[in-house]
């Protein structure tokens, strides 16, 4: 299950040599992970609408070339498995040239809004995922 998100580089997420501050990666993985939930129709607001919320358990990202103002980022998002409690995001960015600018990795858990308990992935999103992972 795969999706790709573009997002032009902005001066603000620059250092002052034009370049991505890390940090600015990780709102990138957010960005194209809604992206994603809703371009297969499980958007974030429905999911806590719902009553689950997904927290952030880890993240984990390598820097292989620096990004630079004004280009156009492709941020490709990949979902390789089914999730349990948790579920594993995969990330790639690729440059205009199509090199390899970061790839990394973001665990969600699933928690009950109202009980604050991690809770086992909600059926309306495994029968959406099942559609598109090979099990």
């Amino acid at each position: 299950m795969e999706h790709t998100t573009h997002i032009k580089v902005k001066y603000y997420e620059t250092d002052q040599m034009g370049v991505v501050h890390h940090s600015n990666y990780i709102r990138y993985f957010e960005t194209a992970r809604e992206e994603m939930m809703s371009h297969y129709g499980v958007p974030y607001e429905e999911t806590e609408a719902r009553g689950i919320i997904m927290p952030v358990h880890s993240v984990q990202c390598d820097y292989v070339h620096p990004a630079k103002y004004g280009e156009t980022l492709s941020i490709i998002t990949r979902l390789e498995s089914m999730p349990r409690s948790r579920i594993t995001f995969h990330y790639t960015i690729l440059n205009p040239e199509d090199a390899l600018v970061a790839k990394g990795t973001v665990v969600l858990a699933f928690v009950d809004k109202s009980r604050g308990v991690p809770v086992r992935a909600p059926r309306f999103l495994t029968e959406v995922l099942e559609k598109y992972i090979d099990l």
